[in-house]
């Protein structure tokens, strides 16, 4: 994790980005956060996009392959990055539901955007698990897991939390656990966290607020965010999803099956052989 320099906010230096506006190219002391941007460009609720001081860090896991993979390590690429689990009946899929919509709108630019998930279940999501799982999904997703020490130093790292529920009599069991999606740069660092119910436009509108910027100077800690600090990042949860919750974002199923007034999109929630419909 990058040694804090200055989390004081910088909103003069903030504005004189917006005023000058975006440029294909980049300061020459910055790595290209992504392709390059059109200056008009919507502003979305948040233009506070420097790096967290206090979150986020580099911890070895283990990829869908079974290879040797360092999280929050240096990328050519952007990335999206959040917590789950392959059995998890509704969060996790949703989330992945609403990245696919995310590449979909990026267009040229979902190259430069890579989706991260990492498990907080290591004992049933094996890589060969989280292969299978994730190749449902029309997007390519790394899966990471790892010891339960390197998945809870991950989970430390990102102030998240989980809890796993106890199991029935089919030795079945639920797992709590942060729902949050954090945005890293290049170097690996958090610049934003987004709720799990944040919308595909406003993850886009970041995305390219952060290629735009190009801020990288300056740090700040995550209690310099009144809405992140206010946001418990440990707070989790996984259960079903309330009535508000957008149809096309919700699992199609047995369950949501016996719901005849959804709508479902079958192109974006695949079938699962996990056993989540028993």
């Amino acid at each position: 994790m990058p040694t804090q320099r200055d989390h004081r906010a910088h909103p003069y230096l903030l504005l004189l980005v917006w005023l000058i506006g975006c440029t294909s190219d980049p300061p020459a002391h910055t790595p290209t956060e992504g392709p390059a941007v059109a200056t008009a460009i919507a502003q979305p609720a948040t233009d506070d996009l420097r790096p967290f001081a206090d979150l986020g860090g580099r911890v070895h896991l283990i990829d869908q392959s079974a290879a040797p993979w360092l999280l929050g390590d240096i990328s050519d690429r952007t990335s999206l990055l959040f917590f789950g689990y392959t059995y998890c009946p509704d969060f996790c899929p949703t989330t992945l539901s609403r990245l696919v919509r995310v590449k979909e709108l990026l267009g040229a630019g979902a190259d430069s955007v890579d989706i991260t998930f990492v498990s907080v279940d290591p004992q049933r999501d094996h890589p060969d698990v989280l292969r299978t799982y994730l190749d449902y999904f029309p997007i390519a997703v790394r899966g990471l897991t790892g010891s339960t020490a390197a998945i809870d130093s991950a989970m430390a790292a990102y102030r998240a939390e989980y809890s796993l529920g106890t199991p029935n009599e089919r030795g079945d069991y639920a797992v709590d656990h942060s729902t949050s999606i954090y945005l890293l740069d290049t170097l690996g660092r958090v610049r934003h966290v987004f709720a799990h119910d944040a919308m595909p436009e406003h993850i886009v509108d970041v995305l390219r607020l952060l290629w735009c910027s190009q801020i990288d100077e300056f740090e700040r800690l995550v209690d310099d965010d009144p809405l992140i600090a206010a946001r418990d990042l440990g707070s989790y949860g996984c259960s079903i999803l309330g009535a508000q919750t957008d149809d096309g974002y919700r699992i199609w199923g047995a369950r949501a099956a016996r719901d005849s007034h959804l709508t479902i999109d079958r192109s974006l929630q695949p079938a699962y052989k996990y056993g989540l419909d028993r």
